[in-house]
């Protein structure tokens, strides 16, 4: 890869279909993640490569080898929002363009990490707070009754929703879901998918 794609964010697609999100190629080069156990890497630009074992043992990652089946990574990455719900609790409407797929993936990747810290807003009739990262989300849900809306900071709009499925809300441990609604707060409304 490049300098310039080294800085680039990647997904790693495991074996059992996991979505794992590195901030960097050398954040990736530094982890625990084994080249036989990885389907493979994707960069925001679309680039799919493969996790390899270099020369001297540690992990190096090929060259970009084509794009990404966009269509196949929604289907996994739909799949595994089904399959692990309390790991991937924002269910966004369908992108209308394969770049949206794609930063889409990557997008709530980073938004559901235990460790982001990104800017969302939760709105209460006229109230509006401040929250520093999903996990402060669910806090305010957690003391909120009635309407609210709730905006990340890629411009995204959710409605929590508590599920009304016993095995699910165990599942979730107590912390809603978060559908989006409407249109983004900048840029055209996309349909929503049949499921």
């Amino acid at each position: 890869m490049s300098a310039t794609q080294g800085r680039m964010p990647l997904i790693v697609i495991d074996d059992d279909g996991e979505f794992h999100l590195f901030r960097t190629e050398a954040e990736l080069l530094r982890s625990d993640e084994q080249p036989g156990s990885s389907r493979c890497v994707i960069d925001r630009s679309g680039q799919y490569c493969h996790l390899l074992a270099g020369p001297d043992g540690l992990l190096a990652v090929s060259r970009p080898l084509g794009p990404a089946d966009h269509y196949s990574l929604r289907q996994q990455f739909l799949r595994r929002q089904h399959d692990h719900p309390e790991a991937h609790r924002l269910l966004r409407r369908y992108p209308s363009t394969r770049e949206d797929v794609l930063a889409s993936i990557f997008e709530e990747l980073e938004l559901e990490a235990p460790s982001d810290t990104q800017g969302w807003t939760v709105q209460a009739g006229a109230v509006a707070m401040p929250c520093a990262g999903l996990h402060a989300v669910d806090e305010q849900m957690a003391r909120r009754t009635g309407a609210v809306v709730v905006s990340d900071s890629y411009g995204h709009r959710y409605v929590p929703h508590a599920p009304m499925n016993r095995d699910l809300a165990r599942r979730l441990g107590g912390r809603p879901l978060y559908i989006e609604i409407g249109t983004r707060l900048a840029g055209p409304d996309i349909a929503w998918p049949g499921r």
